[in-house]
């Protein structure tokens, strides 16, 4: 842009640009943009995950030689897409994808709370009140079932198929033994009928396992006991042939493909972050890519 102006611009002014508007975008609460579908009936799909970035450590510029140097730290960018069942569409391939979605990308070390706040009030800009039906799909960390209970308590909540699916291969593997054809035939069984609306089914098939089976291995016993325990934990979030008969999302794909493009430009070859640069441009990437940019321009 600078060539086609015909005069230089430096680095510094660049930077101290970013960081300046950066830090207004990360502090601003944005007004609802005025939409011609605010009077149809809509569905609201929310998904939350984190992913990691890099910023430099306390021993920053030190010998990376040197022993006990921490010159690199790895911190969490809490993360969610917000978007309407009907901006759903797919591409000449088949493939999925979203015409309009909405995303929350939070500085490092921002406390789930505050995190579900953000989540909260973009969600009600883009109309959580008036949605006939809220859908939250994420994985099994504590935090985020928290999370979800605290500021979406009334919405339907499904657990991500494939870390489902995770977890009973754990288990497959731990009873049947790695790479076995009996694990492989057992995981596959239990995975189709959870998938099919026999959830019900296979939770007291894994709980006729702690009811009937004792391994001899205490670690084993332990990994099965606590794998077990997991979908009983998550028994009403299993429903997957509902959400599919309903058009929902089985599984968090969403959210996993906002983490792959933030880390594209956050964790390219060589960048670590100081915690300035890092918040300043996530809060403008959030910003553009939400549309908002209008906002902060102006």
């Amino acid at each position: 842009m600078a060539d086609r102006w015909g005069c230089p611009v430096s680095d510094d002014l660049i930077r101290e640009e970013v960081q300046r508007q950066g830090k207004e975008a990360a502090q601003a609460h944005w007004p609802p943009q005025k939409s011609s579908h605010a009077q149809e009936e809509f569905s609201m799909v929310i998904m939350m995950d984190g992913w990691m970035a890099r910023e430099r450590g306390t021993d920053w510029g030190l010998d990376p030689k040197k022993p006990s140097t921490q010159r690199v730290a790895w911190r969490e960018i809490k993360s969610a897409v917000i978007y309407r069942f009907e901006q759903r569409a797919e591409t000449q391939s088949g493939r999925g994808m979203l015409c309009e979605k909405y995303i929350v990308a939070c500085a490092p070390l921002t406390e789930p709370v505050t995190f579900g706040q953000a989540v909260q009030e973009e969600a009600m800009r883009r109309g959580l009140a008036r949605a006939k039906n809220v859908y939250v799909v994420i994985d099994g960390a504590a935090w985020l079932w928290d999370l979800t209970q605290d500021r979406f308590a009334e919405s339907i909540k499904t657990l991500d198929l494939y870390h489902a699916s995770q977890h009973l291969w754990t288990l497959g593997h731990e009873i049947y033994g790695e790479g076995t054809p009996e694990s492989k035939k057992w995981v596959t069984q239990l995975l189709h009928q959870l998938r099919h609306g026999k959830e019900d089914r296979v939770i007291r098939r894994l709980e006729e396992i702690l009811e009937k089976w004792e391994f001899q291995d205490p670690d084993v016993q332990e990994t099965v006991e606590r794998e077990v325990h997991y979908f009983v934990k998550h028994r009403d979030h299993l429903h997957y042939q509902d959400r599919a008969d309903e058009g929902a999302p089985m599984g968090s794909g969403a959210v996993e493909s906002l983490a792959r493009q933030l880390q594209n430009r956050f964790k390219s070859c060589r960048q670590f972050w100081n915690r300035e640069g890092l918040t300043n441009l996530l809060a403008i990437i959030t910003t553009v890519k939400n549309n908002d940019e209008s906002f902060l321009w102006n």
